[in-house]
């Protein structure tokens, strides 16, 4: 199983409101020194899927207490929400399986009696046929696009209450669509597999690995 992480990160000098605060979450937590900037606390709902836990989040915003949700699937892709001043002010959603899905569909579009997770397997021609599909996707307007919409809400500006100018700008060239998408010629891969390590090392957030609220719960035995 790859790497699961998610869980709600705020600067450290704002401990004492968040440790008042966490318990009018009116759910299990988890509160965890990060390094010597961060804190961050793990709640049940780790993917904010209640209107509750959204609610608390702007709420504990809403005290000059920046928040930002991090979920980083080693299997799937990351992203994050940052809450402030009451407003979900930036977001963004990073997926490893979009070049997967669009060239499964392609290909299914282009060879519909053929089956092909079991062509992949037996018949090199598939194979073939599929890495070259796959390829294509990768280097095609409609990917750009589609990625595009998972970063359409990245405001690096909003960082500033979290990093400095310098990091404010590394946000923003991080999130550059056209440099997010291209494509290394010598390894055939893009910025976007690399972009959560880029994202963590600009906020200084690297300790912010392996760790959610059902690992916790299960006292590091999951």
């Amino acid at each position: 199983m790859g790497e699961f992480t998610t869980g709600i990160l705020y600067p450290r000098k704002y401990e004492p409101k968040v440790l008042t605060a966490l318990p009018k979450s009116r759910q299990p937590y988890f509160h965890r020194n990060v390094n010597h900037d961060w804190n961050a606390f793990f709640l049940r709902d780790e993917w904010l899927e209640t209107h509750q836990t959204v609610q608390f989040l702007l709420q504990l915003s809403r005290h000059c207490v920046p928040l930002l949700w991090f979920h980083d699937s080693e299997e799937n892709g990351w992203g994050f929400r940052l809450f402030d001043g009451g407003y979900e002010v930036s977001s963004a959603t990073i997926s490893y399986s979009l070049d997967v899905e669009l060239a499964e569909a392609e290909f299914g579009r282009l060879f519909p009696h053929v089956d092909l997770e079991e062509g992949i397997d037996e018949s090199d021609d598939v194979r073939q046929k599929y890495e070259e599909i796959l390829d294509r996707v990768v280097r095609s307007d409609r990917y750009r696009r589609e990625v595009g919409k998972g970063i359409t809400r990245v405001r690096p500006q909003c960082f500033s209450r979290l990093v400095g100018h310098k990091q404010v700008q590394q946000i923003r060239s991080l999130f550059d669509l056209q440099l997010l998408t291209e494509v290394d010629e010598e390894t055939g891969s893009s910025m976007l597999y690399d972009s959560v390590d880029l994202f963590k090392e600009i906020l200084g957030i690297e300790e912010m690995v392996w760790v959610n609220y059902s690992y916790l719960a299960s006292g590091g035995r999951e």
